[in-house]
Formats: C-alpha cells, structure tokens, sequence
C-alpha cells in the first residue's frame, strides 16, 4: 500500500507578524499535483492540522478546500488525527458522518483508539488514530491514577490497542509527540531535531511502543527525521516556520507498505513561494545590490548585524531592501547572540508558551517540566468547560 504521510500543517499560523495562508495554499497546490503522480491509497495528517485550537474564518477555508479536492476530486481517502495545537472536539464534530466520505478524523482519544481499515491488493491495511491528549485526560479515560506524563499515557493507549490488533496483518499507527528510543534522555540529549516553532506536551515517549506497527507516522517535530528507522518517522512540518528550520527540506513522506509488511520511504520536496533565509554582515554591505539581488528578494529574511557601533533605525532599512524582511539580530559584544523579534505578535503565541515567557520573566529562570505539565492540565481543564482564557 501507498501512503502519502504529512503532518504539522498550521493552517493560519502568522510567523512574526506575517500571515503564512497565502504561503500555505501556494505549497498545498503542489500536494495535488504529487497526489495525482503517486496515486496513493491514503494521505495521512499526523496532527496540527491548525495552528490554534479557534482558527481564523481563512485557515478553515483553506483546510476544508485541500480536503474536498483530496477527498473528492483526487478520489484519495484522508486520515487525519488532532495535534497539541488543534481543537480535539472542533475536529471530532461529525467525524462519523465524515468517515462515510473517506475523510477520517480522528479529534477524540478514547479508550478504543479509532481503527481505520483500508484495502489494497494484498489484503487490510489497519490504521489506529492517537490524538493528541495530556496525560491528565488519558488518566481520567482509563481511571488509572498512575498515568503522569505523556510517556505513561502512550503506554496504556498503546497497551490497550495492543488487545486488539492481529500482527498477521499490516498495522499502522498515526500519533503526534515527541517519541525517541532514548526516552530517558533530556530533550537536549535525545536522537531528535528540534526546532524553535515547536510546542506542546513537553516529555519524550519511548518509540519502542511502536514496535509492533509496520509503520508508524509522526506529527509534531517539523524537521522530516526517523526515530531509529524508517517504521517510525516525523514527515515534517508543510511550511518552515522559523528560522532553526532554515536547513530544513520541507515536502512529504511517501510510504510503500509491502505485503510481507516492509516499508520503502522517499521524501518529496516542495517549492515554496517563499523560503526563509539568514543573512549576515554589515549593515552598509546587506543593503548593496550585489547582495540583494543573489536570492529572493521576497524571501522572509533575519538579518544578523555584525556593526559594532551604533546604527540609526537599522529595522526601517532593512525593510526598504528587504520587504519580508522579520527578525534582526546584533552580533557585537554588546549584544552577542541576543535576536530581537519584529513585530512578535502575542497572538502567535498559545497558552502554554505565554505561560512559560510569563514565567520566566518573573523568576529569571526556565519553568520546570512538573509545572508546565501541571499548567497544561489547568489549560484543558478551562478549555473543556469554554474557551475562555
């Protein structure tokens, strides 16, 4: 079977200040096209289909534009499950009804995870849809009072899907976190690429979970990557959205499941109407001609200024050359490896990261994993009873 495995759409995200839509539906136009070259059985959407849980009028149009012309007109079924950064019970809202047209979405975790069973000419292909939860709604799910983190909730989510699956046949999961086989690591010290547009559950699940699934498709980490082989991947995220992404290729993960159960991986780059790009340099030297004509003009750019004096108006500048122009950043020893965000929009930001830049901002020092998974819990707790943070 053929799989086309994306995830970490964020539909309507603003990057610094920028609307990312027009960005999006330009990238999206080239899933179509690898979508009628491939011919896939199914397209998975590991999670973060939007980058916030209410998304604004022009995210849900584009979102529901790309899945009717997938669904309908491409003729290809779509799978799709709730990231950290997605309303679970907005995506869970007629999803029944949905399945019957090929769109299967899985919003909710329940305690018998949603099974999806495709056909190819080798017999059923059996995908188990794990949403994103917190370990405080899989705890209450199961009565276990032993669940604490995401790693103890995947296990039981995992174990109880276990009971159920026939390992004679092809099984896939679809999931979204962060999930390495060095789970007892630090983040700093773990197999995984990070990036600096990432946030949500904040502890490490042991892959090993997964070890009985033929293949296991990733959301969350934007940078495509493998955890330990190619079974268990990250597809990466539809756009780059920072600048610690500025290496990475972006494009999907298209999965060749055999009959014996192997998998073949190969990765389709995209084209984006605009990448993302770091110069650095003198102020006088950025604006010359010669070095604004060498790329994209209409790139988002972070300019890293080497001038060890004082500059007037540098950000005004910058923007006359540069119109997509985003972060500035000096590089002197007054202000060594210090970036100054332009235009950083509150909004851009969800809960759980105001609440660690509140947090540090008061103490001077980094939120513990204790109290973020803690404030994480307070957070779905208020978004159960309404949105009203």
């Amino acid at each position: 079977m053929k799989i086309i495995h994306t995830g970490d759409w964020h539909i309507g995200k603003q990057v610094n200040g920028f609307h990312m839509t027009e960005d999006q539906a330009f990238v999206m136009e080239q899933v179509f096209e690898i979508i009628e070259e491939e011919k896939p059985e199914a397209f998975v959407i590991a999670g973060d289909l939007y980058d916030r849980s209410v998304p604004p009028i022009e995210a849900v149009e584009l979102l529901n534009r790309a899945l009717n012309k997938i669904v309908r007109d491409l003729n290809t079924p779509v799978i799709a499950l709730a990231g950290n950064h997605d309303g679970n019970e907005r995506l869970e809202f007629a999803s029944e009804l949905l399945t019957n047209s090929g769109l299967h979405i899985g919003g909710l975790i329940k305690r018998q995870c949603k099974k999806v069973v495709l056909q190819d000419g080798h017999g059923p292909v059996n995908f188990y849809l794990i949403p994103y939860a917190p370990p405080a709604v899989v705890r209450e799910l199961f009565e276990d009072s032993a669940i604490k983190t995401h790693d103890d909730a995947m296990r039981k989510i995992i174990e109880s899907i276990h009971e159920e699956m026939d390992v004679n046949e092809r099984n896939v999961a679809v999931a979204h976190g962060y999930i390495t086989y060095r789970s007892d690591k630090a983040k700093e010290e773990c197999d995984l690429e990070f990036s600096d547009s990432e946030i949500g559950g904040i502890d490490l699940i042991n892959a090993s979970y997964f070890d009985r699934f033929n293949y296991t498709a990733l959301g969350h980490l934007h940078g495509p990557q493998k955890v330990g082989s190619d079974k268990i991947r990250y597809s990466g995220s539809l756009l780059k959205y920072s600048f610690s992404e500025v290496n990475q290729k972006k494009g999907l993960t298209i999965v060749e499941v055999s009959e014996d159960g192997s998998v073949h991986v190969r990765l389709k780059a995209f084209k984006p109407k605009r990448d993302f790009r770091i110069l650095k340099g003198k102020m006088d030297d950025l604006l010359k001609e010669e070095v604004y004509t060498l790329g994209n003009r209409e790139d988002y750019i972070k300019v890293v200024l080497t001038d060890e004096g004082e500059l007037i108006d540098p950000v005004a500048k910058i923007k006359g050359t540069y119109p997509y122009f985003m972060e500035l950043q000096r590089e002197n020893k007054i202000a060594r490896e210090k970036a100054t965000n332009i235009a950083a929009d509150f909004r851009d930001k969800t809960r759980l990261e105001l609440f660690n830049d509140f947090y540090k901002d008061m103490k001077g020092e980094e939120c513990s994993d204790e109290a973020r998974r803690l404030m994480e819990d307070i957070i779905h707790e208020i978004e159960r009873e309404g949105d009203g943070l």
